[in-house]
């Protein structure tokens, strides 16, 4: 992690962390293993399917909470799961 970030670990997933913007977090890619930032917009709660940036493998994130208690799960969106 870079800079002025405080690192807060998200507890659903091994790598999920909250940055000084609240909608911002870093999660590892349950492919690759890369940790990738994301942006989730303040309002947006439930689930829904994104690429991984590096190795382009489909996520389910699964986002709950509200402001400082929001949560973010990736987890692997292929039907393995």
């Amino acid at each position: 992690m870079q800079g002025n970030l405080t690192p807060k670990p998200n507890p659903l997933s091994r790598s999920a962390y909250y940055r000084a913007v609240p909608e911002e977090f870093v999660v590892e890619c349950p492919y690759c293993g890369e940790h990738v930032d994301l942006y989730v917009e303040a309002d947006v709660n439930g689930s829904f399917i994104q690429d991984c940036e590096v190795c382009c493998n489909p996520w389910r994130v699964r986002v709950s909470g509200r402001g400082a208690q929001r949560t973010v799960l990736v987890t692997r969106a292929d039907g393995s799961e």
